[in-house]
């Protein structure tokens, strides 16, 4: 019996051991779960992570924009479900640049413009512009880049900041792009690469194709961080 006893105790441990093992080198069922999810899948889970957050913080860069080019140059600002915006554009008229405080709600723009005093109201599409809060629409906005991307491909992991992250490479169809930004060849093809934490956040979007017509090729930078910070946007 004694024997028996410590033989049911080996036992015991030796699949504890084993056990811990198997555990540890997929803790929370998590890892092991994200690196089996195909490009198309991390791509899906990422814009169901934007689409339920309350809030996000959005930052935008461009390269090669044409000289003489009406667009966006930058913004910085905040998003939020239902959507909703608050930020600041720098925008280009045919070569002139000027920044613009935009805020948008209830499908109201309002716009703080250089050399005209007070905040107005504004239709957006008068600046060949978005209406920002549209960019943060589950069934219109950026995050329907992600599921309209074709043959998604893993890319290598990049570091930025103190965040190491896993890239995306795929194909977007002009229509796609033209539909969300308001600017591009409609008929052209855009390349875009995702940017996702480990924790499936979506962190960057690099875009590069013909946004301001054939034949161009420029590049807008998307950043996305602070997840669900408390922001109140207010009309004006």
């Amino acid at each position: 019996m004694r024997i028996s006893r410590k033989l049911a105790a080996v036992a015991l441990s030796v699949l504890c051991v084993v056990t811990v093992a198997s555990c540890s080198s997929d803790p929370e069922g998590g890892a092991a779960g994200a690196t089996q999810q195909s490009p198309a899948q991390q791509l899906a889970a990422a814009k169901a992570k934007v689409d339920a957050a309350p809030t996000v913080h959005l930052k935008l860069a461009s390269a090669n924009v044409p000289q003489g080019a009406s667009g966006v140059v930058s913004a910085d600002g905040w998003g939020k479900h239902p959507p909703a915006f608050k930020g600041t554009f720098k925008v280009t008229l045919k070569g002139v640049q000027a920044d613009a405080e935009i805020t948008s709600l209830d499908g109201e723009v309002y716009a703080k413009l250089p050399l005209i005093p007070g905040t107005n109201k504004i239709d957006p599409k008068t600046f060949g512009l978005p209406d920002p809060a549209v960019l943060f629409s589950p069934d219109k906005g950026l995050t329907t880049l992600l599921t309209a991307t074709t043959s998604p491909v893993a890319g290598d992991k990049v570091r930025q900041g103190a965040e190491v992250l896993t890239t995306i490479k795929g194909s977007v169809p002009g229509k796609a792009v033209t539909d969300l930004f308001l600017i591009g060849d409609s008929n052209g093809t855009f390349t875009a690469t995702y940017g996702l934490t480990d924790s499936q956040e979506l962190r960057q979007v690099v875009i590069t194709g013909p946004f301001f017509g054939a034949g161009t090729s420029s590049t807008y930078t998307l950043t996305l961080d602070q997840y669900g910070r408390p922001v109140t946007i207010t009309k004006p």
